[in-house]
């Protein structure tokens, strides 16, 4: 391939080549950055002090002091960049000298133009010219000899000027037996070595056991074998590209799940501060309004009774002083005039209160109870999806991760969960996690739709991503205690916007202990389905299943566009008898019994809303204090 160059010079001595094809070039400045530095001393290779020994394990060269530092002199050598151990009988210069390194080297002399040795005279003069046969460095005196000599006369004879932005692999290079000084033509399979003739008598002989053949015939080999392991090595590094960027993935929604929950939490405890702040000037209010009017009163008793006081007592005064400077006919007109006035107001009565003591006092109600539930408000938990075994007939292309949710149960609060009296049925306080809820889920208090909101919430990791599901806030904790039982309803409400194909599923409410993220249904617990019945046609209906087996079909409604239903479904979950009963709610009718439950392990309620293409639905979560109702009926 022809190719036309122009040689450029840059800065700090790097150099570049432009050419018509650049195909076949390797430009000087990415040569010296990538070939010609030791990566541990970042020093330049050369080939008198910092030799290039080639590395067999990493695929790395290394220069032959740094190998000796890290030796200690010794025939242990730990790779400096792999951590590789060696046992090098012969030292570090055992290990091979990495010849394209060395060649490389000469190649940048010869296009900077510096000081390159003759290989054939003594003198070592600065070489002109090569040989393109030998591969020898000539100075111009062995150059006029070698075209003389009868042997090397018509050998291809290349000038250092011409060979100025030739590319590097055109660049040979004298290949000669350390040993015996003649040049390396065959290869030696049973040693995996290159070797010259006389090796092949001597240590390499084929009547020994050894497979020799030419060099030409093992690069062929050798190029076939290595394209194949280019090809699995760039199949490995899509795979590695593709396994850093999930890692990059994960890192991203890990970060994203840390700033999403500090800023949920100073949200809500700023909103507690804001409504403990309201309720302080409330309560500080209302200490004010209810001491306001019999403060007034008894301010108003308190003025009036000293009011009577000083004229009572300035009245006394003055009299007694006028009385003793009085003789008796002055004192009777004196006492005369004054005595309707003395006795008027010593008639006079205090103006009395209703009361004797009185004031306002802080009742600390609650107070208790709302420093239990401030301690226990909250909790961070790790949302981990792991892979599951696909059940038969899941593509492989469907998400089925097991959901781990640690810690599973919220710190216990007094009176978290309210009893029905009379009845024994616990009623748990539950709530959906909006936190893991697929961003197709919107979530209003107790209440989630399948509706897309308009704000996408982010990816943080933690979010269910198949279908449209979310599960609540925390698991159900059966006690086994005699008797015991445990009530939540869910109440659904839908309105079908296609006409759901037989067998197929569009809504599902969950009981398991083993949440999955699954491309569709739950396998493994109680699993509650609006499906298109085959056996009810034209009919949609409430299916249960356990361990995904199918243990009853109750007809709901036709399963006919724009058709609504209002589905109230409660669950009574007894520990004793390891059963569940799903009700009809309304009339507390049982639909179905479920037996060999075991309870006595965290069970997740799960609900998947259905697509929204398909269906329109809302489902409210009923649980705690929101239960009204009995449940006589139960039978136990």
């Amino acid at each position: 391939m022809e190719s036309s160059f122009q040689f450029i010079y840059h800065d700090h001595d790097h150099y570049a080549f432009s050419q018509t094809n650049m195909s076949d070039l390797v430009s000087v400045a990415a040569i010296k950055d990538l070939l010609t530095e030791c990566p541990i001393c970042i020093e330049h290779f050369d080939d008198a002090t910092r030799i290039p020994r080639r590395m067999p394990c990493c695929v790395q060269s290394i220069c032959q002091p740094c190998l000796e530092t890290y030796s200690g002199g010794s025939a242990k050598l730990s790779c400096p960049m792999c951590r590789h151990r060696h046992n090098l009988p012969g030292g570090v210069k055992s290990l091979p000298k990495e010849t394209l390194i060395l060649k490389t080297l000469d190649y940048l002399k010869i296009q900077k133009g510096l000081h390159l040795p003759c290989t054939d005279c003594p003198d070592k003069e600065t070489a002109a010219a090569q040989c393109e046969n030998c591969g020898v460095f000539l100075c111009s005196l062995c150059l006029n000899a070698h075209r003389r000599n009868i042997t090397t006369k018509a050998h291809t004879i290349n000038t250092f000027d011409e060979m100025k932005g030739r590319p590097v692999h055109s660049f040979r290079r004298l290949h000669q037996c350390s040993q015996h000084q003649h040049p390396l033509e065959f290869y030696c399979h049973t040693c995996d070595k290159v070797v010259c003739v006389s090796c092949t008598v001597v240590d390499h002989d084929k009547g020994k056991g050894h497979n020799v053949v030419s060099v030409d015939e093992a690069h062929k080999e050798w190029s076939k074998s290595s394209d194949d392991i280019f090809v699995k090595m760039k199949e490995k590094s899509e795979r590695l590209g593709k396994a850093e960027a999930d890692f990059m993935q994960m890192i991203e929604n890990i970060e994203m799940s840390k700033r999403v929950a500090i800023d949920d939490i100073n949200k809500s405890f700023d909103n507690l501060n804001s409504e403990l702040k309201q309720r302080r000037t409330l309560l500080l209010s209302d200490v004010e309004r209810k001491s306001a009017q019999n403060l007034k009163l008894t301010k108003d008793a308190l003025a009036s009774t000293r009011d009577l006081q000083t004229r009572v007592k300035s009245s006394t005064d003055y009299t007694r002083q006028m009385r003793s400077k009085a003789d008796k006919v002055e004192d009777l007109q004196m006492m005369g005039s004054s005595t309707t006035s003395l006795r008027a107001m010593f008639e006079e009565t205090l103006k009395k209160v209703p009361f004797v003591r009185t004031g306002v006092n802080f009742v600390q109600a609650n107070i208790k109870h709302l420093q239990d539930n401030i301690k226990a408000a909250g909790m961070v938990r790790s949302v981990t999806f792991s892979p599951k075994e696909k059940p038969h007939g899941v593509p492989d292309t469907a998400a089925n991760n097991a959901i781990t949710l640690e810690p599973a149960e919220f710190p216990s609060v007094m009176e978290m969960d309210r009893r029905m009296s009379g009845q024994e049925i616990t009623c748990p306080m539950l709530e959906w996690d909006s936190g893991t809820a697929r961003d197709g889920i919107h979530i209003s208090g107790h209440v989630i739709t399948n509706t897309l909101t308009a704000v996408t919430p982010p990816d943080t990791g933690c979010r269910v991503q198949r279908i449209n599901s979310c599960l609540a806030s925390r698991p159900l904790m059966v006690r086994n205690n005699p008797g015991q039982l445990y009530m939540y309803q869910v109440n659904l409400r839908f309105s079908l916007k296609k006409v759901i194909p037989d067998n197929k599923m569009a809504l599902e409410k969950a009981l398991t202990a083993f949440p999955a993220d699954a491309c569709w249904s739950q396998l493994t617990g109680l699993s509650v389905r609006v499906v298109a019945c085959s056996k009810h046609k034209q009919q949609l209906c409430l299916r249960v299943l356990f361990n995904n087996t199918r243990l009853a079909d109750h007809p709901l409604c036709q399963n006919t566009v724009g058709q609504s239903y209002h589905l109230q479904l409660g669950f009574l979950l007894d520990g004793a008898n390891n059963k569940i009963q799903v009700l009809n709610a309304t009339d507390n009718t049982v639909y179905t019994t479920v037996t060999d439950v075991a309870l006595d392990r965290p069970m997740w309620v799960m609900m998947c809303a259905g697509h929204p293409s398909d269906i329109e639905a809302s489902v409210e979560l009923i649980s705690g204090h929101n239960i009204t109702g009995s449940f006589t009926d139960y039978n136990r």
